[in-house]
């Protein structure tokens, strides 16, 4: 069955999140506000409840309300998926071996110092987390104002407003050209992650060229897919922060021709809408809509990233001088 585009946005939307290690638990605080220190060489966690099992999972910024299961731990808890429709069998190279068994239910989820809420629950029978036993979407937590600190503000920061698409949604939208491109963030790539459409939005804007340098992502365990980093012009922003280390996605055959002694990645030619350029004329036929992560070559000089919910915005407050 062929991963349907809607589906494979919330993919790609949660694929960079992974793996990472253990960090601090935040202590129970009021829902008006809560800070969560981001780990040097990590995220943060925080134990959830669901039915009578307490899973420690990954506390990720780029993807809307939802959690993530193993399907070890989901079947421990005793989850069971939606009747007729909780089940389906998806394809695509972001999954450890192409392929994997989502099942899907809405299920009541205590975080630790909140009150219990209804959450979009998935368990998949691939692995999605080697550190912990799933992932969390930030915009689960019930607090209006959500701080994720690294370290002390640096002098001479500046603090960027990036607008979300609504109250409910972790993403953000960016208008170049002709093309909207739908930007996360995420903290564990070294590299910004973009497929095919929004570099291509970026270079007409003259804003990156390619350099012809391949490299691997690694979203999934087990999972590694080819890009070739991009090269920012000078001086050259996108929502106001640099653009610096920057990659778009391309297929196995296009890094084999870039470099003949590249590292072989996962990927297969079955699904790579994200990479591959297609020439029809009509905006459907143009591979998946444009999308990029925001990585850690960008948020590592954030010193503060809130959540702003009433002012449904990110609000970053960085350094890029040092």
């Amino acid at each position: 069955m062929k991963l349907s585009r809607g589906a494979a946005g919330f993919v790609l939307a949660v694929a960079a999140l992974l793996p990472a290690s253990a960090g601090a638990q935040p202590a129970p605080v009021p829902p008006g506000s809560l800070s969560i220190p981001i780990p040097a060489d990590g995220q943060p966690q925080m134990p959830v409840r669901i039915k009578d099992r307490t899973i420690p999972v990954r506390i990720a910024l780029g993807f809307d309300k939802a959690l993530l299961l193993n399907l070890g731990p989901a079947q421990q808890a005793g989850l069971k998926p939606f009747p007729l429709l909780g089940k389906r069998q998806f394809k695509n190279s972001m999954i450890p071996g192409g392929q994997a068994m989502f099942r899907f239910n809405l299920f009541r989820v205590t975080p630790q110092g909140f009150e219990r809420t209804l959450v979009p629950t998935v368990w998949v029978d691939k692995p999605i987390a080697t550190d912990a036993d799933g992932i969390m979407s930030v915009m689960v937590l019930d607090a209006e104002r959500i701080t994720f600190t690294q370290g002390p503000i640096a002098p001479g920061s500046t603090t960027f407003a990036l607008p979300r698409k609504g109250s409910g949604s972790a993403m953000v939208n960016a208008k170049i050209g002709k093309e909207t491109i739908r930007i996360g963030l995420e903290l564990r790539s070294p590299e910004s992650i973009m497929n095919r459409r929004a570099a291509e939005a970026l270079q007409s804007a003259g804003l990156v060229r390619r350099t012809g340098k391949v490299g691997l992502w690694q979203p999934f365990p087990d999972v590694a897919l080819p890009f070739e980093r991009l090269s920012p012009r000078a001086g050259a922003t996108l929502l106001g922060l640099p653009i610096r280390n920057a990659a778009v996605r391309i297929t196995e055959e296009q890094a084999k021709r870039l470099d003949s002694q590249a590292k072989a990645g996962t990927s297969t030619a079955e699904d790579d809408e994200d990479a591959i350029t297609v020439t029809a004329s009509r905006d459907g036929d143009r591979g998946r809509s444009p999308w990029m992560l925001i990585g850690r070559d960008v948020l590592s000089k954030c010193s503060r990233i809130v959540l702003d919910r009433p002012g449904k915005q990110w609000l970053l407050t960085c350094n890029f001088a040092e």
